[in-house]
């Protein structure tokens, strides 16, 4: 009964072992305007692909990876079609050059007329890997690249035009009111400054017992409604006035009365 189960199990290791892994598909960013789907299929352990970009200058892929803290290193295949990225020189295949980290890495390939794998490990830690070719993309996706980027260029010069012709001169309106307002703001505070020292100055020329209220100096115990004052000058003319009848009055009774005294003075001596 065990040699049964035994020969199960091994079996299912075995099979198990030469199963094909599941290959993937990933993007290819180009330039930062487009990506191209499914451009490259892998399959890894102990490696995850974070991204894939194209070097059109360079003729390489690149990509970003991280490789498993528990593994010393990766292990990756990946897959390219022709159309896609090769290496090709004069109509004969040529090498492809990968680097890891500045570091040159050898892989194993097999190939067909439609696609080229390459297979290779890479060393715990590594970031960032590229891949050389001599064709990246063929003619017709690079002019359709080169349109796109136009298209992008025109949009930036759009977005900048409307932003210094429309945008800028808005701001600088608002910062101009704000300036004016501001400044409005120190002025008022300058005159009030200068009226309250004005002010100050009025009220230090003012006697001792006196405060100065709007505008004049007043007696401090005279603060608050005062009677209208009484016109003096009007008053001391009536009292001259009175005086110059009252003595006018008792000059003609003086004058009565003494002429009346004459007269009995010389009828008395008569009749003596």
């Amino acid at each position: 009964m065990m040699i049964p189960k035994t020969v199960l199990a091994l079996t299912l290791i075995a099979v198990i072992s030469i199963t094909p892994a599941f290959a993937e598909t990933m993007a290819v960013e180009v330039q930062g305007v487009m990506k191209v789907n499914h451009a490259v299929s892998y399959t890894s352990t102990g490696v995850e692909i974070e991204s894939i970009s194209a070097d059109l200058e360079s003729i390489a892929l690149i990509f970003q990876v991280l490789v498993s803290e528990s593994e010393s290193e990766g292990d990756i295949s990946v897959t390219f079609d022709r159309k896609v990225f090769d290496a090709n020189i004069a109509g004969e295949d040529d090498e492809f050059f990968i680097i890891a980290d500045g570091e040159e890495i050898t892989f194993t390939e097999e190939k067909d007329d439609a696609s080229r794998t390459l297979s290779f490990s890479i060393p715990q830690g590594t970031e960032e890997f590229e891949i050389f070719g001599t064709i990246l993309f063929d003619e017709s996706f690079l002019l359709k690249l080169e349109e796109l980027e136009k298209a992008a260029a025109l949009k930036e010069e759009e977005e900048k035009k409307y932003f210094y012709e429309v945008m800028v001169p808005e701001m600088e309106a608002a910062a101009d009111r704000i300036n004016a307002r501001i400044a409005a703001e120190k002025a008022a505070a300058v005159a009030a400054a200068e009226e309250e020292a004005r002010v100050a100055a009025l009220m230090a020329t003012c006697g001792d017992g006196t405060v100065y209220v709007d505008g004049e100096c007043v007696n401090e115990g005279l603060i608050g409604p005062q009677p209208e004052p009484v016109d003096s000058g009007s008053l001391i003319n009536s009292v001259f006035a009175a005086m110059g009848i009252g003595l006018a009055v008792m000059i003609i009774v003086w004058g009565i009365f003494r002429s009346r005294h004459k007269k009995s003075s010389v009828v008395e001596l008569d009749d003596s």
